[in-house]
């Protein structure tokens, strides 16, 4: 097994606690879905239900991606990215 670097961006680095981790997953890769339950038992339910809020974008390897279908490998990164607003 090998590593998949997730990223989380403003509001969300605040829920969790932290601006990264990593996380063990097969180097063939896996599915954000299973990639989700493991947060779920690390950081509870909370956590990834801000991760998965309508609003919230993906970024894999610093390309904006779709949830739907999304599989993860090994060596990538993941970020989780927040609406920000200004003023």
């Amino acid at each position: 097994m090998r590593e998949l670097r997730l990223r989380y961006l403003a509001s969300l680095r605040e829920q969790l606690g932290t601006t990264e981790e990593a996380l063990a997953i097969p180097a063939e890769g896996t599915t954000l879905e299973h990639v989700l339950e493991q947060l779920g038992s690390r950081h509870g339910a909370t956590a990834v239900a801000a991760l998965t809020a309508g609003n919230v974008r993906l970024a894999l390897n610093q390309e904006l991606v779709e949830a739907k279908g999304l599989i993860v490998r090994a060596g990538d990164e993941l970020a989780f990215l927040p609406p920000v607003t200004g003023g």
